[in-house]
This record gives structure tokens, C-alpha cells and sequence, in this order.
């Protein structure tokens, strides 16, 4: 099992990921809450740049993390 803190990098990842849908793929539209498509299309880039700034964290975490070395190998 990962760390603590992988785990909660991966939840924030995750948020991120969530986000990103919500407001990309048009089938969530409902889910945007009044928001313009341009807003949207903001949003879900700058939800995708924040979810792949995690997953760089997660990827760093796991190479210097003696527990989540040999976890997630």
C-alpha cells in the first residue's frame, strides 16, 4: 500500500481529472453550473495542466519514496 502522502497526491490527480471531464466532454454540460463553453474550455485546460503537474509529483514521490519504491514497482 502507497504512503499517506501518495495517496493524497493521487486524490488531488484524481480532482483534477474529475474536473477536467466535467467540463471537456459535452454529455457533462449539465454538470458545468451556468458556465459559457469558453469558461469551460479554460477550466478544463487548466484543470489537465494541474493534473499533469501532479502526476509529475506522483511520478518523483514514488522514485524517492523508500516505502512506495518497492509498493509500487
Amino acid at each position: 500500500m502507497p504512503c499517506k502522502e501518495y495517496e493524497n497526491l493521487k486524490y488531488f490527480h484524481d480532482m483534477e481529472m474529475s474536473t477536467w471531464a466535467q467540463y471537456t466532454y459535452p454529455q457533462n454540460a449539465h454538470l458545468r453550473g451556468g458556465v459559457g463553453d469558453r469558461q469551460a474550455k479554460q477550466l478544463a485546460k487548466e484543470a489537465r495542466e494541474s493534473a499533469k503537474e501532479k502526476a509529475r509529483a506522483m511520478h518523483g514521490h514514488r522514485e524517492s519514496c523508500d516505502a512506495c519504491k518497492h509498493e509500487l514497482s
